[in-house]
């Protein structure tokens, strides 16, 4: 399925989509709580499908509109068909910690990349806080499967340098366990806003876990009871992102729906442009980005990595060399977006290096058309689209499709702006997919 991007300006107001990591921590909160919980504003896209639809396999009871009622069970059942969480890693790594609470065998699966993902050290984890858990084919990777007896608790080590979602799925189980949970983290704890997201969401739902100031160790209190709550998803930086370079390289927008103050790590976002010259406010519940010629810039994106892909596009634009750096765990996402960044981009033209940790990119660039493989990575294929917006010729952009798996209105947000894009009849059917 494929999209034709022509050089484009692009005007006019758009709302950014509700924020998929706090739909996914929604869903999950809603899952442990017996009473009902309403979630408004919810992202449905294929992550977030897959989230709900383990919780149903898990005994929730779940009505979906333009809202969700969630009402969780008394326990969460062990299916007894494979979990198959398509592509969704977060949904992977959150319900293989759950399934512990089950009282029975879960398997967990994936689709080609997500078989791909490391979880070695969840594995690990949750072998020391008494669980019997492991990779099917022995080789750390999905399929796994768990033992679910509960958690026993006590103090578990593991590393934050690889997923923050191991932590996270620690964090929503281990508040159930029979005893205080103690996780110790041995590294440099990266991407820490998604933790501080998850203890949010958490909170919010009436259960507590308590960070050290240096994030090197996280106290969970035993038995705690999740507590039905109405819970609003606030809008999503990460996506958001996406307009506001294009706005920046390619007219002047108007992306709303954003809480002014946010914990999402990709809300820093609104500094780096602003650092890097770009012309951004706040004002009248908007962000208002207007076209700017962008500085070059050092970046260590070990909190924010999925800005990775977009930033590389903007990067393209700016005078001087730009270095993003700290972006390892990029290389286990749907793609190995540092290669597929750097592979896509070169064929437009750009003067980009791979790094055995990020990017080099040389600026400015003049972009030309060209035919990109998504590489089946919404990522790549969003930031290969605002690419085209400022290229010379046509930019055929092959697996467009990928997109729906975490904004699945992107590209009509991007025509309303009047972004010159044409779907082939295939690609067309991308928005009937959720």
């Amino acid at each position: 399925m494929k999209a034709i991007v022509q050089n484009s300006e692009l005007k006019g107001v758009v709302r950014a989509p509700p924020s998929k990591s706090y739909t996914h921590r929604a869903i999950v909160c809603a899952l442990l709580s017996p009473g009902k919980t309403r979630i408004s504003n919810p992202l449905f896209c294929e992550d977030t499908e897959a989230s709900l639809r383990i919780s149903k396999m898990m005994g929730a009871r779940i009505v979906k509109q333009d809202e969700l009622m969630i009402t969780g069970p008394e326990q969460l059942l062990a299916p007894e068909s494979d979990m198959d969480c398509r592509g969704s890693g977060t949904t992977l790594r959150i319900f293989t910690a759950l399934s512990a609470l089950t009282k029975g065998r879960c398997v967990l699966t994936g689709d080609q990349s997500l078989q791909a993902r490391p979880m070695t050290a969840l594995l690990q984890a949750l072998g020391q806080l008494g669980v019997n858990a492991s990779s099917i084919r022995g080789d750390g990777k999905p399929p796994v499967e768990v033992f679910g007896q509960g958690i026993t608790g006590g103090a578990v080590r593991i590393r934050g340098d690889i997923s923050s979602q191991y932590i996270s799925g620690l964090l929503f189980a281990c508040a159930q366990a029979e005893n205080e949970t103690r996780i110790e983290i041995t590294t440099q704890l990266e991407s820490q806003p998604y933790v501080e997201m998850t203890i949010e969401v958490m909170q919010q739902f009436g259960v507590n876990a308590e960070p050290s100031k240096e994030w090197n160790q996280i106290l969970i209190p035993r038995r705690q009871n999740y507590v039905e709550t109405h819970y609003e998803v606030p809008g999503d930086y990460s996506s958001a992102a996406f307009l506001m370079i294009a706005g920046a390289l390619s007219g002047s927008i108007k992306v709303t729906g954003l809480k002014e103050k946010s914990r999402q790590g990709d809300s820093q976002i609104i500094l780096l442009l602003k650092h890097m010259g770009i012309s951004i406010d706040f004002a009248k519940g908007g962000y208002i980005v207007t076209r700017s010629d962008p500085k070059s810039f050092n970046i260590d994106v070990s909190n924010t990595p999925d800005l990775v892909p977009i930033l590389a596009v903007l990067a393209c634009q700016a005078k001087g060399q730009t270095r993003i750096f700290n972006a390892s765990r990029l290389r286990f996402k749907e793609s190995d977006r540092l290669s597929t960044t750097t592979t896509e981009l070169k064929k437009m033209g750009a003067r980009i290096d791979e790094t055995k940790d990020g990017i080099i990119i040389e600026g400015p660039t003049r972009l030309h058309g060209a035919e990109i493989d998504s590489h089946n990575d919404h990522r790549i294929a969003m930031a290969c689209t605002v690419a085209g917006l400022i290229a010379k010729g046509p930019t055929m952009i092959e697996g467009v499709e990928c997109i729906s798996k975490s904004y699945p209105e992107f590209i009509e947000h991007m025509q309303s702006l009047g972004a010159d894009i044409e779907l082939d009849q295939n690609s067309k059917e991308m928005r009937k997919r959720i």
